[in-house]
């Protein structure tokens, strides 16, 4: 089945991330690719400058990094364009993000097993929401970040704060420009997964998102916290612990590199468990449509006549006309047609003596 013929009963109601490993894990190859192709440069280049030393690169781990500024000066024809190239890349590469991501988030949403014909329909179908949210959301993080430290800035110079005073209250508003940033994320997010979700366009899946935050906003800033400060712990962690490792052999790099390609995965994990957190907020917020048939009238479609009250026969009878009334004149002076009819019949000796 693919993504196109899913039906209502196909969607899965409890998403989580330990379900879909697998894209989980396609997500982290798109990302260790990129990070690959980002860092390449660079590792050629400060490669190039340490390169004539026993320990080669591993000089540029030394305490009090003197040899690793010496290669960045070594270095300083090539550093603007490698560093132009990277950043880039990077945009790009961010940009084209929205593709895996997609496919991320189609899957956690369904359920059963997920082929990769259903992946490629997941990652294409809201491509251009996610594009326009992306450029969208982006700017928006950019504009509103750039006021948040120039309000900062302007606080600071005046001539009631120090130095030191100056610069608390610009870390005071990178913290805020931090924070501001991070809830628009979080709102973009949730456009995101509504847009997956329901196939919604750029204005609906806005106004989805929104609407998410607004209706449970605790609950969506809880389950997203606790994510990411436990996706920052762990990066942190294996961050630490390949430092501590030490780059002094091909071993020792070796396994730095795997412990800290480790976080980075469970790192994912959490970012996938908080977007199935994010699919089940959605769905509460779903505006709930009714239903339900309007009431219609009832039809009788019953073959027998209808039977007519009875007032309605009463008003359909003929009237009888009353008989006339008698004219009191009328009994003093009988008409003459009467006369007449009396007198023919009479007795005829009568009707003689009445003529003599």
């Amino acid at each position: 089945m693919t993504t196109m013929q899913h039906a209502e009963e196909c969607l899965e109601l409890a998403p989580a991330a330990w379900r879909r490993p697998g894209v989980v894990f396609v997500v982290y190859a798109y990302r260790l690719v990129v990070a690959a192709l980002v860092a390449t440069p660079f590792a050629v280049m400060f490669g190039a400058a340490a390169g004539g030393y026993p320990r080669r690169d591993a000089v540029l781990f030394d305490d009090g990094g003197f040899l690793f500024i010496e290669a960045m000066r070594r270095s300083s024809a090539a550093m603007p364009p490698v560093t132009i190239g990277a950043l880039t890349l990077l945009v790009v590469a961010s940009f084209a993000g929205i593709v895996p991501l997609a496919a991320l988030i189609g899957a956690l949403g369904v359920k059963g097993r997920v082929t990769a014909r259903d992946l490629g329909a997941f990652a294409l179908r809201p491509v251009g929401t996610f594009a326009l949210l992306f450029g969208a959301f982006a700017a928006v993080q950019g504009i509103v970040a750039a006021i948040v430290m120039a309000i900062g800035g302007a606080i600071a110079r005046r001539p009631a704060f120090d130095a030191p005073g100056a610069d608390r209250v610009k870390f005071v508003f990178a913290i805020v420009a931090l924070v501001v940033v991070l809830v628009i994320g979080i709102v973009h997010d949730l456009a995101r997964v509504a847009a997956a979700r329901d196939a919604l366009g750029f204005r609906a899946s806005i106004r989805r998102g929104w609407r998410t935050l607004k209706t449970s906003h605790l609950r969506v800033f809880g389950a997203w916290s606790v994510r990411a400060a436990l996706g920052a712990l762990m990066l942190f962690a294996g961050f630490s612990v390949a430092l501590r490792i030490g780059v002094d052999s091909g071993a020792k790099v070796a396994a730095g590199f795997l412990v800290y390609q480790a976080s980075v995965v469970v790192a994912l994990f959490l970012r996938a468990s908080w977007l199935a957190s994010a699919i089940r907020h959605v769905d509460a917020a779903r505006p709930v449509v009714d239903a339900s048939p309007e009431p219609q009238e009832t039809v009788a479609t019953s073959s027998s006549p209808v039977v007519a009250e009875p007032e309605a026969f009463v008003a359909n009878e003929p009237v009888l006309d009353a008989p006339p009334e008698k004219n009191p004149s009328d009994e003093m002076h009988p008409p003459a047609e009467s006369d007449a009819a009396n007198t023919e019949n009479s007795d005829p000796a009568d009707n003689r003596s009445a003529d003599a």
